[in-house]
């Protein structure tokens, strides 16, 4: 049995979540059973993004014949990486034997605080299927002449995309397509579908209305369906990768032949990402709203098809007021400038901390995690057999859990859009 009893992090938050230009606060918990002999106890705190990934591409000839290879792409950026001591500079009041240029620390729990800014301008987390974006604290135990032990800790950043700022997230999508007969497959008769939604910007815990006509004159059934899809793009070395999901689909089958029937349904927006991923250069990511109305009685080129973007934001559209403004009942506080490692100062005790977004009562979200990529591992090169801590991380973002459906509103005449086999 070995001197080192248990050595790891906690944050301030519970569910460490963090809000780009706020303070990340907590502190490192260290319990021996013996007086440990080490030069310091070291904090690191790291902010990167990174995409990776392989293809096989034609590389040229050689001896009359094609040849292939698999070639690597990758590219990343650092946000930040702030890099202090804990102790023996930490006044936590204990008195260490000195030894060389190292010291005593005696047997017992140890708890050593920080905090420290965040920069501003941070893109929210993120991990996909070839990069992530992802911030970690990581502790060490700097012993002479023996391994290093290290614990570690990934956490979550939530940046800012208010919906308040987009005027368009406002207006609803309203869409109507046609197919006239023509083919061997739809002789002389057509199928018409048109949607309507609330809005066009959410957040997540919100539910996207939705409204259908669906005009069947063919000659069987026809069905409609509505999807909502997550389009993530990765780029290194010139050169992009993309990765699609689906969050949700609701559909609508078998509606009779010579029938008209109005269709409403709803989407509710799970835990997910800001659209966009503000603030990195490498990994994009958009939502779509996908529409598709179709025929049994049709081939696959004569489906109605449309799509638009949705704007996924982090801070809701706030309630009008009697005179038809809007009144912001969200409030972001904790912003700070950008800061380096080479002036990073430990934050004076006393300086408010703001943990994560400040929310008006009616407007408090909870912190869930987003389930279309599930746990990761944060091990990286770096790490050995000697790294403890959380090496499993999902992130979590904001559920508005009290919100509520919002009714599509009613048509306006003349207004809306065609699309590809739209007349």
């Amino acid at each position: 049995m070995g001197k080192l009893a248990s050595f790891e992090i906690q944050f301030a938050s519970a569910q460490a979540v963090f809000s780009a230009g706020g303070v990340l606060k907590g502190s490192v918990k260290l319990h021996l059973r013996e007086g440990m002999k080490m030069r310091a106890v070291r904090m690191t705190c790291f902010g990167r993004a990174l995409v990776k990934w392989s293809e096989v591409e034609n590389v040229g000839h050689r001896g009359g014949r094609q040849r292939y290879e698999t070639v690597e792409h990758s590219a990343e950026e650092e946000y930040f990486q702030f890099r202090f001591n804990l102790w023996p500079h930490e006044p936590s009041g204990i008195s260490p034997t000195s030894s060389s240029d190292s010291q005593i620390l005696p047997a017992g729990n140890h708890t050593f605080p920080f905090q420290l800014q965040l920069p501003s301008d941070l893109p929210p987390s993120f991990e996909g299927a070839y990069g992530y974006i992802r911030y970690w604290a990581k502790a060490t135990i700097d012993k002479p002449w023996k391994f290093d032990h290290h614990t570690k800790r990934a956490f979550t950043v939530l940046s800012r995309l208010d919906l308040n700022e987009d005027l368009g997230v406002e207006e609803p999508i309203h869409f109507h397509g046609e197919i006239r007969g023509g083919c061997c497959c739809l002789p002389s008769r057509s199928f018409s579908g048109s949607l309507r939604t609330n809005r066009k910007g959410f957040v997540p815990g919100e539910t996207i209305a939705l409204q259908s006509e669906i005009d069947n004159h063919t000659s069987a059934a026809c069905w409609a369906e509505v999807c909502l899809r997550l389009y993530i793009t990765y780029l290194a070395d010139g050169k992009f990768k993309q990765e699609k999901k689906v969050i949700a689909t609701v559909q609508k089958d078998q509606i009779p032949r010579g029938k008209e029937i109005v269709w409403t349904d709803a989407i509710r927006v799970p835990p997910l990402p800001p659209s966009h991923l503000g603030g990195c250069k490498y990994i994009k990511a958009q939502y779509k709203l996908q529409f598709s109305v179709g025929s049994d009685a049709s081939c696959a080129c004569d489906d109605i098809e449309f799509e638009e973007e949705i704007v996924i934001g982090t801070l809701p559209l706030a309630k009008k007021t009697s005179g038809g403004s809007r009144q912001p009942d969200v409030v972001q506080k904790g912003q700070g400038p950008r800061r380096s490692s080479k002036d990073l100062g430990l934050v004076p005790t006393g300086t408010h901390l703001v943990v994560n977004f400040m929310f008006g009562n009616e407007e408090t979200p909870s912190y869930e995690e987003c389930m279309l990529f599930g746990k990761v591992s944060i091990k990286d090169k770096d790490d050995t057999e000697h790294t403890l801590g959380e090496l499993v991380f999902t992130p979590v973002y904001a559920f508005f859990s009290s919100r509520r459906a919002s009714i599509v509103p009613p048509s306006t005449q003349g207004s809306g859009k065609n699309g590809r086999n739209g007349k």
